[in-house]
């Protein structure tokens, strides 16, 4: 329902239905009031016709009449004519006389609901000589007459009548059937004129748009010019002559289209970064997301507004105009990231000054790796210089003829001499591995082995050393898990740092669970253990390189901080994971992931 004439046509239709269908409305009601009130005079005329003087039909100005009270002849005669009438009337009419007890003097019918009798008596406390009763339900109406006596003493008898609806229903269902027959030929009616009336209106709009397309298509941008047939709309001329103006604007502005042409150009060349274009006057006149996002810009719109937000003290004009400025490059660090930015000028094909673009880059990611590298260097340092004191220290000792030990000293300065040379041969190899795996020179001899069978060998080898801190070690198989492809030696390397790790920081009486299963096509090793636990924030940490959560104790157990690195290097080039989840005070939960099949990628 996009199209101006669908809409025309819509609310045409809408309109001719509201009108008819308040028309009907209207039409029925008013009907219905007219039978109501015809049917009232038939009565009060038939009921003065059988001898009784009654009361005319009031409106809202209630005249007091004074009749006086029937006598018993006039009642009986009154009674025979009622019963004449209502015996030749007894198909659609019936008749009841009551006395001034409600108790039935004369009736044309059988019974008299209690309800009708009910509604009797409530009327005959109002001042009102008759009423009128329309019963729904009943599909009839009820109009009461109460024979009233002189002054205050109430009425003698109670005249009720009883007409049926079926002929005043039928006649409104007729009427009923008119409207509709006369709602769907107008209907159909007003849709076929609105669609012509519409279609004439829309000509001229159509016209333009089959223009405008030839001219996106890359015609030639010309006045439009009307033929003789066209020029008798007064509309087509009207909206042709704003066309033809729109095209003359056009025309006279190509100088600043081919200056936005060269603008787009620039930032085109810097896309994948952010990119902000200035006029020679200093007003933003292009932001991509990306710089939007990077330099946090909401409202500002001034070059210098926008730079001196993050911090920066630089000189537009000095950029577009001074040659011997040299410094168009900015190093930034906006909260948590650093950035890189490049100011560049912009020129039109007149080879005048357009402005400036100012691009973005992110260097977020090489500043944390070259951080990375400095830390890694200076963790190794201190990896290496703490043994190395140790060793020359107690090497020191024993050469020192100024110190005489005795045998037992001496063989406890080699045993930390020996103890700190096997703590760096461990580091050293560590970092080998390590080194391996960067350059992509490890070998991997990838082939299907027993996973659950090589998990239980791990876990009986460790238990002796979890049975000294009254450790208890399970593996648990929970379901039949198929041979995994993957290289055996550094699955088990894997296996055997985190049984020792969880030995190593499990306190005493504590409990180590090995689980072994499969999950679809991966079989996975769960480890979980009741120890201390690692604090949420180190967590997304704790697989970098020399990463310690508590490192003195970690150096104080022989930890080097590479093992959790290794064993992620060596789980992912095997085509699986690792994950690890730690509350501190309750225990860790390392689960490692292996594939059950080789796959093209993983040999």
């Amino acid at each position: 329902m996009k199209s101006l004439q669908s809409k025309m046509i819509l609310v045409m239709f809408v309109f001719i239905l509201i009108v008819i269908l308040f028309s009907a409305f209207f039409s029925i009601i008013k009907m219905e009031q007219v039978y109501y009130r015809g049917f009232v005079e038939e009565m009060l005329n038939t009921i003065s016709g059988f001898g009784i003087n009654v009361e005319e039909p009031r409106n809202d100005n209630k005249n007091e009449l004074i009749r006086p009270n029937p006598s018993d002849e006039e009642l009986k005669r009154f009674i025979s004519n009622f019963n004449i009438y209502f015996s030749l009337n007894n198909h659609s009419r019936f008749g009841t006389i009551f006395d001034e007890n409600y108790d039935i003097v004369f009736s044309s019918r059988k019974e008299i609901s209690g309800e009708i009798i009910d509604k009797i008596k409530e009327y005959s406390n109002l001042e009102e000589d008759y009423q009128l009763i329309n019963d729904n339900k009943a599909n009839e109406y009820f109009f009461v007459y109460f024979l009233r006596g002189p002054g205050d003493e109430g009425f003698r008898n109670a005249i009720l009548i009883e007409q049926d609806k079926t002929y005043i229903n039928s006649q409104l269902r007729e009427v009923l059937i008119f409207y509709v027959a006369s709602m769907i030929v107008i209907s159909i009616i007003t849709v076929i004129v609105t669609a012509l009336l519409a279609a004439n209106v829309t000509k001229p709009i159509e016209f333009i748009r089959k223009k405008a397309q030839l001219i996106a298509a890359g015609d030639e941008i010309d006045e439009i010019v009307l033929d003789d047939s066209q020029r008798s709309e007064y509309e087509v001329i009207r909206l042709v002559d704003s066309f033809n103006l729109m095209i003359r604007e056009i025309k006279g502005n190509l100088s600043e289209i081919s200056n936005e042409k060269n603008k787009l150009e620039a930032i085109l060349l810097h896309l994948s970064d952010g990119v902000l274009a200035f006029n020679t006057s200093g007003e933003l006149i292009h932001a991509n997301p990306a710089a939007k996002k990077l330099l946090n810009i909401e409202d500002e719109v001034l070059f210098e507004d926008i730079f001196k937000k993050i911090q920066i003290d630089i000189n537009m004009e000095k950029i577009m105009y001074l040659d011997d400025w040299t410094t168009t490059e900015q190093m930034v660090k906006l909260g948590d990231m650093y950035v890189n930015i490049f100011f560049a000028t912009f020129r039109n094909e007149q080879d005048n000054l357009g402005g400036l673009v100012a691009v973005v880059h992110d260097t977020t990611k090489q500043v944390k790796l070259d951080d990375m590298r400095k830390e890694f260097v200076a963790n190794v340092s201190h990896e290496l210089k703490t043994p190395l004191t140790s060793i020359k220290t107690y090497s020191e000792t024993l050469l020192d003829d100024e110190m005489p030990l005795d045998n037992e000293d001496t063989k406890k300065y080699l045993n930390v001499i020996l103890t700190e040379s096997n703590r760096m041969s461990r580091l050293i190899s560590d970092l080998l591995q390590l080194t391996t795996f960067d350059y992509k020179k490890t070998s991997w001899n990838k082939l299907y082995f027993d996973l659950t069978e090589l998990s239980k060998q791990i876990c009986e080898k460790h238990k002796i050393q979890a049975e000294i801190k009254n450790q208890k070690l399970e593996c648990n198989v929970t379901s039949t898990v198929p041979m995994v492809y993957a290289d055996r030696d550094g699955i088990e390397q894997v296996i055997t740092n985190i049984i020792t790790n969880a030995i190593k920081y499990t306190p005493e009486n504590g409990n180590i669970n090995v689980y072994v299963g499969c999950v679809h096509d991966d079989a996975y090793i769960k480890v979980r253990d009741d120890g201390i636990g690692i604090p949420e924030e180190d967590l997304p940490r704790v697989f970098e390189r020399f990463y310690r959560v508590d490192k003195a104790r970690s150096r104080e157990m022989g930890g080097t901080g590479l093992g959790l690195a290794i064993a992620k290097e060596i789980i992912e080039a095997n085509g699986g994971s690792i994950d690890i989840k730690s509350e501190v005070g309750k225990g860790t939960e390392v689960i490692i992931k292996v594939p059950v099949k080789e796959e093209e990628n993983l040999k």
